[in-house]
């Protein structure tokens, strides 16, 4: 049975570790190669959700790369969110004072979902046009891990959830007491039950330790965004009760030493000690 619930573990960490790399931004520009217009922009592959962004447009002739100044060109943007819908249908953008740019302010709101979202410019004159599309992704922190990152995080959680098993393991199969004889006294005290209580202890660390790297986890990727809530409501748990439960272990400890002197004054005096 424990080796089934390790493999589980082994194949649940595995999955969230291929999550862990986005799609690659698809970019697609213009659709002739040989007349129109070259758009340039910022080619961004990961934008922070709820900011807000400068978008900078620039326009050349595609045939001879002569770049047409923002008079002789206008251009428009369309943004689309993770379910295909728009976000943003802008008109003809800002012509930037430089005499070249066309530019647009962002709002945050367009950012507001998290997963992959689209857009799609197009600039045209009287005589020519030109298109880009593609895709970039929204998430939390605007940072996308890439497949080496991953792995080290995936070595990380892997590490700690075996430092936890282990500890929940040995902290099971502890006694806790001293030991007795056929009568219920006391005949010997022993140390194990200290031991029990640092292992109690060290697995509440370990799994509040093992949280914590989950939700730096799915805070960052999109694929991860449904265990956010879970893994962040489990953390706040612990990681409140973690003090009081330190506290608690060492009251308790104090108390077992305070208690075990009494025993061993009896058992030094009588050979044995009723609780």
């Amino acid at each position: 049975m424990e080796k089934k619930s390790y493999f589980f573990v082994l194949v649940f960490l595995c999955l969230i570790s291929i999550t862990f790399v986005s799609s690659a931004q698809t970019t697609i520009t213009n659709v002739n190669t040989a007349e129109g217009l070259q758009i340039f922009y910022p080619q961004l592959e990961v934008v922070k959700q709820n900011e807000d962004f400068n978008l900078h447009v620039h326009v050349s002739n595609i045939s001879n790369g002569f770049p047409l100044t923002n008079i002789e060109v206008d251009c428009r943007l369309h943004l689309y969110d993770n379910t295909g819908n728009h976000t943003l249908e802008s008109g003809i953008l800002t012509k930037d004072s430089n005499g070249y740019d066309h530019e647009i302010y962002i709002s945050p709101d367009n950012f507001s979902k998290l997963g992959q979202h689209a857009f799609y410019i197009w600039c045209n004159n009287t005589l020519l046009g030109g298109e880009a599309k593609g895709s970039f992704q929204v998430t939390k922190t605007g940072i996308i891990l890439d497949s080496s990152e991953s792995l080290l995080y995936f070595i990380l959680a892997f590490g700690v959830i075996i430092l936890f098993a282990l500890s929940f393991y040995f902290m099971i199969a502890t006694e806790y007491g001293n030991e007795v004889n056929e009568k219920g006294a006391v005949i010997k005290i022993t140390k194990l039950k200290y031991v029990k209580l640092a292992l109690i202890l060290l697995t509440w660390v370990l799994f509040t330790w093992f949280l914590n790297i989950l939700i730096g986890l799915s805070d960052n990727f999109v694929s991860l965004t449904m265990y956010y809530g879970f893994f962040g409501f489990m953390f706040t748990i612990m990681n409140a009760v973690a003090l009081p439960m330190g506290v608690v272990i060492i009251v308790i400890m104090l108390f077992e030493i305070i208690r075990d002197a009494n025993i061993m004054e009896n058992i030094k005096k009588f050979g044995s000690s009723y609780k």
